[in-house]
């Protein structure tokens, strides 16, 4: 009783040093604004009110966290998604669970919002101590749920300065490889995506290997070029918009040849497929028969999903 009394009492000066860090640092902007869920299905041994303060937990550290050194106001933070689902139980908040991130970012002059990550992370090793505040692992390792949160906020902020201007992300693109450069051998051995696993190529380390070599480059375009010179021109040239957007896909294409089925494309077509139908749909047959062809070309397994454009 007496040990449980002194956890329930550390972690309570935790939670004032928490949110007096929240207060402290309120003036200084921060970037994200972040929507978190935890859910745990099936559930075993593992205290069941653990989930609860993990939400809560990971809310407040997405939230409250300064990530970069550039100020950010309420409307400028970056909106964004952390849905964690819980697979396996090992007991004493020892989990196996698959995380789902997505990013968006304001379209200019329009209530639309773009969606500018959209990925799915399977079988995640992870402990949760409640009595142990989540930690920005940008430089060190403390354990893999702070490193996980971590690396997805900084590729969130990565992909929203990519799609400002071009290859505006660079300093965060250094930072995640750093992150992985630095990852403790034990770690790797724990969370194989840290070391990119042998067969695949979905990994946390294949996500940045790819946005940095040379052969993507003009993966690093299209970011800048489908958002800025085309989704912010919809509302005042939709012509001329889909004309960039367009332009962007055929640089897609490019990287997609000099560097095939690389996870970048992955996620791009799990992002943008809805988005690029919806586009397309209403322009003309020359750009209707592009865009298909495009699209089917790099992901070919959906083609069906493409069919809308021509209809």
């Amino acid at each position: 009783m007496k040990s449980y009394k002194l956890q329930i009492m550390k972690y309570s000066c935790y939670c004032l040093c928490l949110l007096f860090c929240s207060l402290s640092t309120l003036s200084f902007g921060q970037e994200l604004d972040a929507t978190v869920r935890v859910q745990a299905p099936n559930l075993g041994t593992s205290d069941k009110s653990a989930i609860a303060l993990m939400e809560k937990s990971i809310t407040e550290f997405l939230n409250t966290q300064k990530f970069t050194t550039d100020n950010f106001t309420a409307k400028e933070r970056i909106k964004c998604n952390f849905q964690i689902t819980i697979r396996q139980d090992g007991g004493n908040n020892n989990f196996v669970s698959d995380i789902l991130v997505q990013g968006v970012r304001p379209v200019f002059n329009s209530s639309y919002e773009t969606t500018l990550i959209n990925l799915l992370n399977k079988e995640i090793p992870m402990r949760y101590d409640p009595f142990r505040p989540i930690e920005n692992s940008k430089e060190n390792y403390f354990d893999n749920l702070s490193s996980v949160l971590t690396y997805y906020a900084y590729a969130i902020i990565m992909m929203d300065y990519e799609s400002f201007s071009l290859e505006g992300g660079e300093t965060y693109c250094q930072l995640l490889q750093n992150m992985l450069n630095l990852m403790p051998a034990t770690a790797k051995s724990i969370d194989k995506s840290w070391a990119g696993e042998k067969g695949k190529n979905n990994t946390r380390y294949d996500l940045i290997e790819n946005i940095l070599n040379p052969r993507m480059k003009p993966y690093r375009r299209w970011i800048y070029e489908y958002h800025r010179l085309g989704m912010d021109l919809l509302e005042k040239d939709v012509v001329q918009a889909r004309r960039n957007i367009l332009a962007a896909l055929e640089a897609i294409l490019t990287a997609d040849k000099s560097y095939p089925n690389t996870y970048l494309i992955q996620v791009f077509c799990s992002t943008k497929a809805s988005e690029i139908v919806e586009i397309f749909k209403k322009g003309t047959l020359d750009e209707k028969n592009k865009a298909f062809e495009i699209m089917i070309s790099l992901d070919p397994s959906n083609a069906s999903v493409y069919n809308a454009i021509k209809l």
